[in-house]
C-alpha cells in the first residue's frame, strides 16, 4: 500500500478533503497535515485526525510566511511517530516548503507538487514576482511531479515562467462519485410564468467584481432574475459582505454546503450557474477551470462563462453553455433578452446530453492517481535522476510524462469497433486526442451500421480531424472489424491497438502500451480488465466479475504484476504479427480474443500482460442480457476448443458441470441424492457471496453470488449446445 503524506495548506479546504478521499479510494494509506486557516473547523476525512502544523491567515503573506517559518523549524517534533512515507504532497507554495523539509528529514522521499489556482505574485513582474518565483523553485527543486487542475495553467505558467522542471499531471477539478454514477437528474425545466430564472454562484465566494456585477444586474431585471450565493465567502475580499446580501432585494445567501452529499439539491434550485471568476482577473481567474463546472452540468445546470477564458474554450469545445462577452450588466441583460422556455430547453438537453464521466471521478480515477504516484517511488537512482530531469510538459488527466521518443517513433492504428454508440463515441474519441498528439497515430472507427447518429458524430469530427476515419463494417462483428481496418490501413503501421467503445480507458492507455512493446518487445500487449457498475444488478454483477467467484481467478480478470502469459485481453498488438497468423477468425462472434491468442503462442509469438495500464469494463445491466452475453462466451470457448483440440483448463471446466447437474437435480424424482450436486454448487455461491460481503465490506455480495450463478449456467449452457451442435453438424 502506497503510503502518502498529504500537507495542506488549508485543512478545511473542500478540495483537500477530495484528494485525501482520492487517495484512500484509491488504494493508498494516507498522513493528513497542514495549516488551520482562520476560524475554519480542522477538516477530519474519513477519521483521519489532521496534524496542525499551525495558523494562516487570508491574505496575510507575511503572517503565512512566518507561520510556515515556524512549521519548518519544529517540524521533526510535529510529526514524530509518522511512519515514513512513499510519497509526500505538498498542496501550494506554502505547504511545498514543509514538504522539502519533510522529505530530508524522512531521508529523501518523492515529493508532489499540487498547484490547483496560480497566485498572481506568481507571474508578477517586480522584485516580489521573482523572489516568490525563486523560492518555489528551491523548495520544489527536488519535486518529481507537478498535480494541476488546468491545461492553462501550464500553458500560461509552468511551462513558460516557472523555473521547476518536474514531469506535470493533469487532474481535472470533478466531482468525486465513490458509490456509483450518482441517479440522472431530471431535465432542467425553465421557469413557470411569472417565476424569476435563478443564477447560483456556489462553492467559493471570493469575487468582489462577481458579486457587484450580478446584484447590478439582478436589480436592473427588476425580479425577473435571482440570484443564490451558496458556500464559504472570503471575507477579507468584501468590505461587509453580509450587510452587501442583506440590501439585495433579489439576491440572497443561504449559507454553506456539504460537497458532494448537497450539490443536487443546491443545483436543482438554480437554472444556470455562475462559471466566472474576477478575482485575479486576466490571470488565474482566465485560466483556472473551477468546481462549478463540474457540479452544475453534472446536476443540470447550465453554465455561464466569460469569453476569453479557459473556461469558455472549455464549454465551447463541448458546444454547450453560454458566453459573456464582457463583464458588464449590458451584456447580461443581453443574454436574457427574449431567453424564452424553448431556448432554455435546447440549452438544457446540450447539457445533459454529454457524458457523466466528464463532471465526475470514479473510483478507477482514484486508482489511476496512486498508480501514478507509485510509480515516482524510486527503484534506482540513475532512473529517478532521468524523471527530475525531463522538461515540463502538458499531460492529461491520469497520466504522467513520457518520454516522446519512445512512441513517436513507430505508427500506431487505432480502432474503434462500434455499433450504437452515439452517447460514448464523441467523450471516447476525445479522450484519444493526447495519443493522437504524442504518437504518430490515426484512430479508424469501424462501424457496423449504427442507426442513433454514431456515424455522423464520427463524420464531423473526421472533417476538423482527418486523422480520425470512419470505416464500413458491413459484417457487423468485432472480428470482422479489426480485420478490415488492419486490411484498409494497416500496411503503414507498426503498432494496431483495440479499443473497446462501451468500455474507459486511462487517458494515457495507448501511451503506455506502445511503451511496454518498446520495452519488452512483445508482439501483443494484452491487459487487465476492472468492471464496474451503476445500478444495482451492474454493481453486484462488477463484483462478481472482479471475484474468483465470478472470473476463477483468471489473470486478465484480476490483474498481475506484468508477465508473459497465453492469454488476456486484447491491447496492442504488431501489426505484422496479427497479419502473419491471419489475423480474427471471423466465424467467432465471442472468443475470438483467446482463439487469436492461441494461434499467436503456437506460432512463436510472444504476449506480454502489462500492470502499467488496465482498462474499465461496464457489465450488463440486466439477467437476461448478462446470459445471453454468457451464453455467447460459453459456445465461442467450445468453438475455440473443437477447432484446436486444446482441452480446457481446470477453471473452465469446473463451470462445465453446472448444466449436467442442473439436469441431474431432475432426477431427484427417482432419487433425492440427484440434488445434491445442484445444492452443493448453489450453497458454495450463495455462501462465498455472503463471505464476500464480510470480508469485502460490500453488501452487493449476496447479489454477486447469484450474478455469479447466471453467469456459470450461461456459460456452461452455451458450451454444450455449440458441443452438441458440433456433433450433429459433424453426423450429418
Amino acid at each position: 500500500m502506497l503510503k502518502v503524506l498529504y500537507l495542506a495548506h488549508d485543512l478545511a479546504d473542500p478540495a483537500v478533503r477530495r484528494r485525501v478521499l482520492m487517495l484512500t479510494e484509491g488504494g493508498a494509506s494516507v498522513t493528513l497535515s497542514g495549516f488551520r486557516r482562520g476560524e475554519n473547523a480542522l477538516a477530519a476525512v474519513n477519521g483521519l485526525t489532521p496534524i496542525e502544523l499551525g495558523r494562516t491567515v487570508d491574505a496575510k503573506f507575511g503572517q503565512r510566511m512566518g507561520a510556515v517559518a515556524k512549521a519548518v523549524v519544529g517540524l521533526r517534533g510535529l510529526l514524530n511517530g509518522v511512519e515514513r512515507p512513499d510519497v509526500i504532497i505538498g498542496r501550494n507554495l506554502e505547504a511545498l516548503a514543509v514538504a522539502e523539509r519533510a522529505s530530508h528529514l524522512f531521508g529523501g522521499v518523492p515529493i508532489v507538487y499540487e498547484c490547483l489556482d496560480i497566485h498572481r505574485l506568481l507571474v508578477n513582474d517586480g522584485i516580489t514576482g521573482r523572489a516568490v518565483r525563486r523560492a518555489e523553485a528551491y523548495f520544489g527543486r527536488d519535486a518529481k511531479l507537478i498535480l494541476t487542475s488546468s491545461p492553462a495553467f501550464i500553458a500560461n505558467y509552468f511551462v513558460p515562467r516557472s523555473a521547476l522542471k518536474a514531469p506535470i499531471m493533469l487532474v481535472e477539478n470533478k466531482v468525486l462519485a465513490l458509490n456509483g454514477m450518482p441517479e440522472a437528474t431530471p431535465l432542467r425545466l425553465p421557469p413557470n410564468e411569472g417565476e424569476p430564472w435563478k443564477i447560483g454562484w456556489f462553492g467559493a465566494l471570493r469575487c468582489r467584481k462577481s458579486l457587484q456585477l450580478l446584484a447590478d444586474f439582478s436589480r436592473r431585471m427588476n425580479g425577473r432574475v435571482r440570484i443564490v450565493l451558496r458556500g464559504r465567502p472570503a471575507y477579507s475580499e468584501f468590505e461587509d459582505f453580509d450587510a452587501f446580501v442583506a440590501n439585495e432585494p433579489y439576491l440572497s445567501f443561504e449559507g454553506p454546503y456539504k460537497n458532494p452529499e448537497d450539490l443536487p439539491t443546491i443545483y436543482s434550485d438554480v437554472h444556470f450557474s455562475w462559471a466566472i471568476d474576477f478575482f485575479e482577473e486576466g490571470l488565474n481567474s482566465s485560466w483556472l477551470l473551477p468546481n462549478r463546472i463540474y457540479e452544475g452540468c453534472l446536476h443540470g445546470s447550465v453554465p455561464i462563462a466569460l469569453a476569453g477564458t479557459e473556461t469558455a474554450r472549455f464549454l465551447s469545445r463541448k458546444d454547450i453553455g453560454l458566453t459573456l462577452h464582457d463583464a458588464s450588466v449590458e451584456s447580461l441583460e443581453a443574454l436574457f433578452e427574449g431567453l424564452a422556455g424553448e431556448r432554455y430547453a435546447t440549452l438544457a438537453a446540450a447539457v445533459a446530453a454529454e457524458d457523466r464521466k466528464s463532471w465526475l471521478a470514479d473510483r478507477s480515477d482514484c486508482r489511476a492517481l496512486v498508480d501514478n504516484l507509485s510509480r515516482l517511488v524510486p527503484s534506482d537512482a540513475e532512473a529517478h535522476a532521468a524523471a527530475a530531469s525531463n522538461p515540463a510538459t502538458a499531460v492529461p488527466e491520469g497520466s504522467t510524462a513520457m518520454k516522446p521518443d519512445a512512441c513517436s517513433s513507430v505508427a500506431s492504428l487505432i480502432i474503434i469497433p462500434c455499433l450504437n454508440e452515439a452517447r460514448h463515441i464523441k467523450p471516447l474519441i476525445e479522450k484519444l486526442g493526447p495519443a493522437l498528439d504524442q504518437l504518430n497515430a490515426r484512430i479508424v472507427v469501424a462501424d457496423g451500421g449504427s442507426t442513433d447518429g454514431t456515424r455522423e458524430i464520427v463524420g464531423r469530427i473526421s472533417e476538423t480531424d482527418p486523422r480520425v476515419i470512419l470505416l464500413d463494417n458491413p459484417r457487423r462483428i468485432q472480428s470482422a472489424a479489426i480485420n478490415l481496418a488492419v486490411k484498409t490501413f494497416g500496411r503503414d503501421y507498426e503498432y494496431l491497438i483495440r479499443i473497446d467503445a462501451h468500455g474507459d480507458y486511462p487517458a494515457d492507455y495507448c501511451q503506455r502500451l506502445v511503451e511496454e512493446a518498446e520495452l519488452t518487445q512483445a508482439d501483443s500487449v494484452v491487459v487487465a480488465m476492472e468492471t464496474i457498475g451503476f445500478g444495482i444488478f451492474q454493481k453486484a454483477t462488477a463484483f462478481a466479475q472482479n471475484s474468483k467467484l465470478g472470473n476463477g481467478g483468471s489473470k486478465h480478470r484480476e490483474g498481475a504484476k506484468g508477465h508473459w502469459t497465453d492469454h488476456g485481453h486484447h491491447a496492442l498488438m504488431r501489426i505484422a504479427a496479427f497479419d502473419t497468423v491471419g489475423g480474427y477468425d471471423e466465424t467467432f462472434s465471442h472468443n475470438e480474443d483467446a482463439e487469436l491468442d492461441y494461434r499467436l503462442k503456437k506460432a512463436g509469438f510472444g504476449i506480454w500482460m502489462t500492470d502499467k495500464t488496465r482498462m474499465i469494463y461496464y457489465p450488463r445491466s440486466t439477467v437476461g442480457t448478462l446470459f445471453r452475453q454468457y451464453l455467447g462466451y460459453g459456445r465461442g470457448r467450445a468453438k475455440n476448443i473443437l477447432k484446436h483440440g486444446s482441452m480446457p483448463n481446470l477453471r473452465q471446466m469446473l463451470p462445465l458441470a453446472v448444466v449436467p447437474v442442473f439436469i441431474g437435480a431432475f432426477l431427484a424424482v427417482l432419487s433425492w441424492i440427484a440434488v445434491i450436486p445442484f445444492s452443493l454448487w448453489a450453497v458454495a455461491c450463495v455462501g462465498y457471496g455472503f463471505w464476500m460481503a464480510v470480508g469485502q465490506r460490500n453488501p452487493y455480495g449476496p447479489l454477486a453470488a447469484i450474478s455469479a450463478m447466471v453467469m456459470h449456467f450461461a456459460w456452461s449452457a452455451g458450451f454444450w449446445m455449440e458441443l452438441l451442435s458440433f456433433r450433429n453438424r459433424k453426423a450429418s
